[in-house]
């Protein structure tokens, strides 16, 4: 078997050094994404399985937001505004309307602010969990059941939060662009 240059290592070294970016280029937003959802970085709530077993006398308001990107869809919000206990359960709705002529599928991202909140709001519920369909003119309500972690109050930078703003935009899904 013949020996490798050092011009030869060196261009095999630089294939291989740029073959490992591209990857990483492509791997970084499904990397980005999963690490966001694991430590609620960036203002990503977290998707829990279970209640809370402490609710305590501590009130957070929450404000809501919703917003339609792309899609002729009405997205309102039931009440703009809720007063809750750190740990309670809630639920609040949403009504979406396909104002086109045609069938359309959507997909809500969200969002919290302030961002250090987003590891503490729990989602038990959401609409924005998976694809939603509408007919033309179909008008659907969805409920989202959440309640915001009292774990916030050992997180400096969460515990004198006052107000939180969960924000929803429904944008095209990936299903209707194939």
């Amino acid at each position: 078997m013949k020996k490798l240059s050092r011009n030869q290592k060196v261009a095999v070294w630089c294939v291989a050094g740029l073959a490992g970016m591209f990857g990483l280029a492509f791997a970084s937003v499904p990397l980005y994404r999963m690490f966001c959802q694991v430590t609620g970085f960036d203002g990503t709530t977290q998707r829990a399985e279970v209640e809370s077993s402490i609710v305590l006398e501590r009130k957070i308001r929450v404000y809501f937001d919703t917003n339609a990107n792309n899609i002729p869809w009405s997205f309102k919000v039931e009440r703009p505004v809720q007063d809750t206990q750190l740990g309670k359960t809630n639920m609040i709705y949403f009504t979406v309307k396909n104002d086109g002529d045609v069938p359309l599928t959507g997909r809500a991202s969200y969002n919290v602010l302030p961002e250090a909140m987003g590891g503490y709001f729990m989602k038990l519920q959401c609409f924005c969990f998976t694809d939603q369909t509408l007919r033309p003119g179909e008008e659907r309500t969805f409920p989202v059941v959440y309640y915001v972690d009292p774990r916030m109050l050992e997180d400096i930078d969460a515990k004198n939060t006052k107000d939180v703003t969960l924000s929803y935009t429904f944008f095209p899904s990936q299903i209707d662009k194939k």
